[in-house]
């Protein structure tokens, strides 16, 4: 066991258990480095004299990634490492990398590390990233692979995604990594719930991926519309320019210039368009979008490797689950591990 121990106390008194932590303040980054030491070598099991040296360079080595990189993204939050909490975070993800050596794991122990000592505040995003640090030793990287891929998909809109070509370089970019040789075995789903990182799902709440990225982006699957069906339905083209322009599929066609039906009647109204006529342009909004079938098919065609992604959502249990706070936590450190671009976890855990 790891430095069990027994205490008593009297009345009004308060046990600090299990952990031995030091409390400083106005600290260094030396003296940072040193606090965090010294909670592992108070803290960590005893090991033969081999293995307690391969420990705690291992320690040392994360210890230093994660002062380095919090150094670089936020230096004031080093006197983060004075408090009790956050020294029991530290050694939290020493005692991991120690016991692994997974490089993979330290990355992400670093990125969760960091993101914890810039959340200064007690709240909700502190206790699940105390709570991620644990958790995540309980995962393979494929797990967490699998985590990071149903987040990115059914959680996330990028807004920087105006058109077919930033969409298929998403996809390709961001989506497509997280593909490779990801397994369909049933296991590895349940051991994601027995750990907390997922919840199930009613079976009717199950959508394709298809469906998913339609919802998302519906303009980018929109078929047009020829000009005279514009003329015949609503009115002349001229009278709509803001939002009209050329077709993404057709070069003969057009399409309503609007992501969604949102940004559309948002438009439409700023530029005082008639309420008849919104709900004209929404009509033919929503009857021109492509189903389900030609959407998949299209992508299948633009961008031959995403068929991975659809083998996988058709076949695992990946449609099945949503996230819990905690697998969001780590799935979006794992995607800025393996992307190096950092996501807000503010706009999912508040």
């Amino acid at each position: 066991m790891i430095n069990d121990k027994n205490q008593k106390g009297g009345d009004y008194s308060t046990n600090l258990q299990a952990e031995s932590i030091v409390v400083n303040q106005g600290i260094s980054y030396s003296d940072a480095k040193e606090i965090a030491l010294d909670v592992y070598k108070a803290n960590f099991l005893k090991l033969s004299q081999s293995a307690a040296e391969l420990a705690r360079s291992r320690a040392e080595e994360l210890t230093d990634d994660f002062l380095k990189k919090l150094k670089a993204e936020k230096e004031d939050a080093i006197n983060e490492i004075g408090n009790p909490g956050m020294q029991s975070a530290i050694y939290e993800a020493q005692k991991l990398f120690a016991k692994t050596g997974d490089k993979d794991l330290e990355s992400l122990l670093v990125d969760i590390l960091v993101e914890r000592a810039i959340t200064t505040e007690r709240n909700i995003q502190q206790i699940v990233l105390d709570e991620a640090l644990i958790v995540a030793g309980k995962l393979t990287t494929e797990q967490i692979d699998i985590l990071t891929l149903n987040f990115l998909i059914v959680d996330t809109q990028k807004h920087y995604v105006k058109n077919l070509k930033s969409f298929i370089e998403y996809i390709n970019d961001e989506i497509i990594p997280f593909t490779n040789e990801l397994s369909e075995t049933s296991s590895l789903y349940r051991h994601l719930e027995y750990t907390g990182c997922i919840s199930i799902m009613e079976a009717s709440a199950v959508k394709p991926v298809e469906e998913l990225f339609m919802n998302r982006y519906p303009a980018l699957f929109s078929k047009g519309f020829s000009e005279e069906r514009f003329k015949a339905d609503i009115g002349e083209p001229a009278l709509f320019n803001k939002l009209i322009i050329r077709s993404f599929h057709s070069v003969n066609d057009l399409q309503l210039s609007c992501m969604n039906v949102k940004a559309l009647r948002d438009i439409a109204e700023e530029i005082n368009i008639s309420e008849g006529n919104i709900n004209k342009l929404i009509i033919l909004f929503n009857s021109t979008l492509m189903s389900m079938a030609e959407i998949k098919e299209f992508l299948l065609d633009a961008l031959p490797p995403i068929k991975a992604l659809f083998d996988l959502w058709d076949n695992s249990d990946i449609t099945k689950f949503t996230l819990t706070t905690v697998g969001i936590a780590i799935a979006q450190a794992n995607f800025r591990r393996r992307t190096g671009v950092k996501l807000n976890l503010n706009t999912w855990i508040k």
